[in-house]
């Protein structure tokens, strides 16, 4: 449980058990990557690495990295208490992003992505003591919400309606007009009242859940792999410093299918030089 829990540096010797040299693989890792231990795919931890890595001083030395966890799987079996010095273990130096359709309940920070049609018990979820912000609709009034910041949008887009406090958040909600006076994009900004977050995966078949980190910040994203305009796009970011959640729903279609411009949008509301 600590490897996913307490677990501030992964320790690992630069040959695995079949004498096989990981040196070049290893040193090519740096601050930012993602660093994956493996025993199941229902049973593995990913890790962010935090700092620059230390090299071992001789060959038979160890690399250590420092890190904090990102991702993990633990409904496998022998995913709890010791592991066994029997076990057998891989790594994954670039771990890729993981998109649905999957094979058993996945932890990204906040989040916990489930399969479709399972049964199984998931991660107990855990209410957060989070301050509350006074209900307004007022836009003046949200405006100066600490949370508050302007999206880069496209030319001609405009602020419609806002609202502060809903549901007893300490956040707001913003909706934004497309240049065309559509619905463009609906922006969610506040700390979670609960975690982890539960998200059915689904089949994948159309539209998926994707886990990403984006600028450094774990993140999900929802969309169509097929770019197919019919379909929305979805982006969550969470600043782990500040405890915020960051989220835009595409509604215009401009913005539907592949989700790199609201991906864009919803960098532009994260916090800079320190400020909320």
């Amino acid at each position: 449980e600590g490897l996913r829990s307490e677990a501030a540096t992964l320790r690992v010797h630069q040959t695995d058990a079949g004498s096989t040299s990981w040196a070049s693989e290893f040193g090519a890792v740096s601050e930012g990557d993602l660093f994956e231990w493996r025993k199941a795919g229902d049973c593995w931890v990913r890790y962010h690495v935090t700092g620059p890595p230390v090299r071992p001083a001789t060959g038979s030395g160890r690399w250590e990295f420092p890190v904090e966890w990102m991702t993990y799987a633990a409904t496998g079996e022998g995913c709890t208490g010791a592991v066994g010095t029997s076990a057998v273990l891989r790594v994954d130096e670039d771990a890729p992003d993981i998109r649905a359709p999957i094979e058993s309940p996945i932890r990204h920070d906040r989040w916990l992505l489930y399969p479709h049609g399972w049964t199984g018990e998931l991660e107990a979820q855990v209410h957060a003591n989070v301050d509350s912000t006074p209900l307004s609709t007022d836009i003046a009034v949200v405006r100066q919400h600490p949370f508050w910041r302007d999206p880069d949008l496209p030319a001609g887009w405009t602020l419609h309606s806002v609202v502060a406090g809903l549901h007893g958040s300490d956040g707001y909600q913003a909706t934004y007009l497309d240049a065309g006076g559509g619905f463009g994009i609906d922006v969610f900004v506040a700390s979670p009242q609960m975690w982890p977050l539960h998200i059915p995966a689904g089949t994948g078949a159309a539209s998926v859940w994707e886990t990403r980190i984006i600028d450094g910040h774990p993140a999900l994203v929802y969309y169509s792999p097929t770019g197919n305009p019919a379909h929305r796009t979805r982006v969550h970011i969470f600043d782990k410093e500040s405890g915020i959640m960051y989220t835009v729903d595409g509604i215009s279609f401009r913005l539907a299918g592949f989700p790199d411009a609201i991906i864009a949008i919803t960098r532009s509301l994260l916090p800079t030089d320190g400020a909320p």
